[in-house]
């Protein structure tokens, strides 16, 4: 049980920065960090006459492009955690 679990847990390390490369509108974004943003969010569901509830955190950076446009892009944890503001994006990811 416990390789099994490492080893997903190794494959989602290892597919993240892939996923995470793109913005939300899946088109390739690729820039300077301007800022980072990260947002709590619950949700309440309603299953057979019972609430249940789950939360999150979402990771958000805006990505000034090289036309100047900002873009906000949806990211990992980890990519959140490697991407300062002035690094470039996506290459931080991969640190």
């Amino acid at each position: 049980m416990k390789r099994t679990l490492a080893a997903l847990a190794t494959v989602a390390v290892l597919t993240a920065p892939l996923l995470t490369a793109c913005g939300s509108d899946s088109k390739p974004v690729t820039g300077t960090v301007t800022g980072k943003d990260t947002d709590y969010e619950c949700k309440t569901k309603k299953k057979n006459g019972k609430k249940t509830r789950s939360c999150h955190t979402e990771y958000e950076l805006t990505v000034r492009t090289k036309s100047g446009d900002e873009e906000e892009v949806d990211v990992s944890e980890s990519s959140y955690d490697n991407c300062a503001e002035g690094t470039t994006y996506p290459k931080c990811t991969t640190r």
